[in-house]
């Protein structure tokens, strides 16, 4: 798929090269050519707590890997102390070390990945108080060193953290997940050839399972929807594809203006309001996330707002309980709308130390100050409308949001 779209390929990972989270990601990595080293007036360093695990790739043609006790300026530590932290590094590091505590990396803690291609697993050992009195309680960083060819050299900075209590073995902490009321009452639904041999499309197909969705939590007594949004209050949406949801896919396809490739511009998206509002009632709403000015149109709110906005507000709408239609990029670059129903907000700890100088000539001396960054993301579930197929959690770069909801 990428050689078929290289294009593409490279333009989605500008993009998400640009996003402000993934920042901290590359400022852990240092790549060094021809033994080039660039002085840097400060460090970040991924923090990792007992019972972390971190694995990353190695790259196909790589000669060598160390692991050695760095300072707070990444450089490895004076000799004269460097022994002793050395083997206390090795201890606290699972499988990492060779038995003699030297810098080289044991064998064992390379594996490979289904693609043939190797990785470097690292473990910090899960008990906090066994990790804490090997480190006497103090912080301590290192390096993990890959010398490939034509003499390059990748680092990738780490600091040992004790004091987060993780849970999870992994870099990645989960603060909390969100999810909307009834996750087992969402249809999944699939795009069919219909109309005169056109594509149904997948913006349609997202409000459809929306509204499936909507129509089966009907059923409840204590529900705010309508159980007239699928075929009339006698029938309850199915979860699954049938003849009865390709005819209620093919009502809501002309609401969005969906071509016969089955595309659907997201400023069209919204255009369905007046379809939930008829059969929803007068407290029915749709919004969508699309340009700076606000207007009103059909019963819907449309606004242009950064990419991370479009997250942040899609967040807040499944904090309420709404599923969330995205407008992403999916295999050669083309858009498609899939639903979102859950999130998860995540962090994780960076150390990031900065030098400084102070005085001049005889009297300048340099000092190091460190701190914790803590950085934080979201993944999001969704259904992508391919009947199942397809579904996953994942990271989002949404070019547009849209939300059909009720009014309390």
């Amino acid at each position: 798929m990428v050689k078929q779209d290289l294009d593409g390929f490279e333009r989605q990972w500008r993009v998400r090269a640009a996003q402000t989270l993934s920042k901290s990601v590359w400022a852990t990595t240092d790549v060094i050519f021809k033994g080039k080293e660039n002085k840097k007036n400060y460090i970040v360093a991924e923090g990792l707590s007992p019972g972390t695990i971190v694995k990353f790739a190695l790259g196909k043609r790589f000669k060598s890997v160390d692991v050695y006790v760095t300072d707070s300026g990444g450089s490895p530590m004076r000799s004269s102390s460097r022994s002793g932290w050395q083997q206390k590094l090795c201890k606290v590091l699972v499988g990492v070390c060779l038995p003699d505590g030297s810098t080289t990396v044991t064998s064992s803690a390379i594996g490979k990945m289904p693609n043939h291609l190797p990785y470097l697993k690292v473990e910090v050992h899960a008990n906090r108080t066994f990790v804490g009195n090997v480190l006497k309680w103090r912080e301590i960083r290192f390096a993990v060193e890959i010398k490939g060819h034509k003499n390059r050299v990748i680092k990738k900075h780490f600091s040992i953290n004790l004091n987060s209590r993780r849970t999870r073995r992994s870099s990645w902490n989960t603060l909390y997940e969100v999810s909307v009321p009834s996750e087992k009452d969402f249809p999944d639904y699939d795009q069919h050839i219909c109309c005169y041999g056109c594509h149904s499309g997948s913006g349609p197909v997202a409000w459809a399972q929306i509204f499936g969705y909507y129509d089966r939590l009907a059923a409840r007594s204590s529900s705010k929807f309508s159980p007239a949004l699928y075929e009339g209050s006698s029938k309850k949406a199915p979860l699954s594809m049938t003849t009865g949801v390709k005819k209620f896919v093919e009502t809501i396809r002309p609401w969005t203006s969906t071509s016969c490739s089955g595309g659907t511009s997201s400023s069209r998206m919204h255009f369905i309001a007046p379809w939930f509002r008829a059969r929803q009632g007068l407290t029915s709403r749709v919004v969508s996330y699309l340009e700076r000015r606000k207007k009103r149109s059909n019963g819907a709110s449309v606004s242009r707002i950064s990419k991370d906005e479009i997250e942040s507000n899609s967040a807040q709408w499944l904090d309420k309980g709404f599923p969330v239609v995205f407008e992403i990029k999916v295999g050669h670059g083309y858009l498609h709308f899939a639903v979102a129903t859950q999130y998860k907000q995540k962090s994780r700890q960076f150390s990031q130390c900065r030098s400084t100088k102070t005085g001049w000539g005889w009297w300048e001396k340099k000092k190091t100050v460190c701190r914790d960054v803590k950085e934080e993301e979201k993944e999001f579930f969704l259904h992508y409308g391919w009947g199942g197929q397809g579904n996953k959690w994942q990271r989002v770069t949404p070019y547009s949001a849209h939300v059909a909801y009720v009014l309390n």
